[in-house]
């Protein structure tokens, strides 16, 4: 029996049958899977090239389905330009094959033995879904998001799709000793920070005034208001890891120094700074929380 993922996941189904597809999202819901749905191979990977296609991590494919949005019936060579397409292009991913039609089923079994799983529709979808999920939750940056899911909560809600991608390339270069990938790592952080202070400014001026973030961002003046006016606590946790994400990344990262500093960042500093930004990451996403319950849209 399958069992729900940490984290929302989102899968692509490609088939031209409406009616299924409404069925089976409200089914894999409860695992927390989100379907990305495509009529027609050409829309799918219309998706899968666009914004969301970075966050697919399982492929489904009707065995029998439309090649392009103009064509009226389904189009049996489909499903090899879909497998190829694919192949190319998502090779990590796991793809699997569903036919709605039972004499199919154990042909197709034989046909792709050993290359890909084959599902029927109506009668082994949760077999399907319990190996997407033991296949997805191997990606690296699934790991990531399984590993920190409170702190991706706070991104998913309240950030945007670059403060993820900011974030997993921190946290795959962890342990990396390569200045360039270290000073990278750093410069992502920074723009994290920023970001941060964006989106308060963006929820309520009032907590943080538009003369911080217009023109260029002053994030200094940013934590410091914050703190002066008691949202957070003064010379705590979250006041002192603002200003050393800020000054560690400000000097080590964002704005490479003209000259070597004697004592260059290390991998170890790429951590510090790394965890100190969970840290601010949680506390943003409580105070975002609070200020939606205080100003429900």
């Amino acid at each position: 029996m399958a069992t729900n993922s940490a984290v929302p996941l989102k899968m692509l189904i490609i088939d031209d049958s409406l009616s299924y597809v409404e069925s089976l999202y409200r089914d894999v819901q409860r695992f927390n899977i989100l379907l990305r749905h495509a009529g027609s191979l050409e829309e799918g990977k219309a998706l899968f090239e666009g914004g969301e296609g970075s966050s697919i991590v399982g492929v489904i494919l009707d065995v029998k389905c439309k090649k392009t949005r103009q064509q009226e019936v389904p189009d049996s060579s489909f499903i090899t330009a879909a497998i190829k397409y694919f192949s190319e292009k998502a090779s990590h991913l796991p793809l699997v094959v569903l036919t709605g039609e039972t004499d199919q089923y154990s042909n197709l079994k034989q046909l792709y033995e050993g290359t890909l799983r084959v599902y029927s529709k109506g009668l082994n979808e949760n077999l399907m879904v319990e190996f997407l999920l033991s296949e997805a939750e191997k990606l690296d940056w699934v790991k990531l998001r399984l590993a920190y899911p409170d702190v991706f909560t706070a991104i998913d809600r309240f950030l945007d799709k670059e403060a993820e991608q900011e974030l997993l390339t921190c946290l795959k270069s962890l342990d990396t000793s390569d200045f360039t990938i270290i000073k990278n790592s750093l410069g992502c952080l920074r723009r994290l920070q920023e970001k941060i202070y964006l989106a308060l400014n963006r929820a309520d001026e009032e907590l943080l005034p538009k003369r911080f973030v217009a023109g260029e961002l002053n994030v200094v003046g940013a934590y410091k208001h914050l703190s002066e006016t008691g949202e957070v606590e003064r010379y705590k946790i979250i006041d002192r890891f603002a200003e050393l994400i800020y000054k560690i990344t400000s000097d080590n990262g964002a704005h490479t120094p003209h000259a070597n500093p004697k004592y260059p960042p290390t991998r170890y500093s790429v951590n510090t700074v790394t965890f100190a930004m969970l840290d601010l990451l949680l506390w943003f996403g409580t105070v975002m929380e609070s200020l939606q319950s205080k100003n429900p849209r």
